[in-house]
C-alpha cells in the first residue's frame, strides 16, 4: 500500500511539470509570433512611409499568410496620441476604426505621436504598434492576453492617407 501511494505522488509531480512545461512552450510559441507579427506591420509601415491604403493592403495580407487571429483591446494601452484599432484581416479600408471603443476587440492598433517639432521645421510623426497574443492551451482554453509594443523610426511628412487625417488619398 505504501508504494502505490508514493508512486501516486511521483505521478502526480511528473503531470504537474509536463503541464507547466506544455505552458511555457505555447506561450514562448505565441510570444515568438506576436512579435514576428509586430515586427512586419512597423517594417511595413516604414516601408510605406506612414500608415496608408499601400501599407495597410500590405499588412493585412501578411497577416494572413502568417495566420494571425489574436484580438485585444486598446483601451489602455495608448494615453495622449490617436491611434486606430483595426478589426478585422481582409482588405477593405471598413475593418478600420479611427475611434476605437474602450472595449472593443482589435487584430492590431497604430498610434500617432507627433515628434518634437520646436528645432524642425518639417512635420514628423513615429507611429506605436500594439499586437496582441494569448496564452491559449487546449484544456484551459484561452486565459490570459498580452501585447507586444513597437515603434517605427521618426517619419518626415508621413503619408497617412486617411487614416490620420480626413482625406482618403485616392
Amino acid at each position: 500500500m505504501r508504494e502505490s501511494i508514493g508512486a501516486t505522488w511521483i505521478m502526480g509531480i511528473v503531470i504537474f511539470f509536463i503541464v507547466l512545461f506544455i505552458s511555457f512552450l505555447a506561450f514562448s510559441i505565441n510570444y515568438s509570433r506576436g512579435f514576428r507579427v509586430k515586427d512586419g506591420i512597423v517594417e511595413r509601415i516604414e516601408k510605406y512611409n506612414g500608415p496608408n491604403v499601400d501599407a495597410y493592403t500590405d499588412i493585412q495580407s501578411f497577416l494572413n499568410e502568417v495566420t494571425y487571429n489574436s484580438r485585444g483591446s486598446c483601451s489602455n494601452i495608448y494615453n495622449e496620441e490617436t491611434y486606430i484599432g483595426v478589426s478585422g484581416t481582409g482588405d477593405s479600408l471598413d475593418n478600420i476604426d479611427r475611434n476605437p471603443e474602450p472595449n472593443g476587440k482589435y487584430y492590431y492598433c497604430i498610434g500617432k505621436v507627433q515628434a518634437n517639432t520646436s528645432t524642425f521645421v518639417m512635420d514628423s510623426a513615429y507611429y506605436r504598434v500594439v499586437v496582441f497574443f494569448n496564452l491559449s492551451l487546449p484544456i484551459i482554453g484561452e486565459k490570459m492576453n498580452f501585447h507586444a509594443t513597437g515603434e517605427t523610426t521618426n517619419m518626415y511628412f508621413p503619408n497617412e492617407c486617411g487614416f490620420f487625417s480626413s482625406d482618403m488619398c485616392d
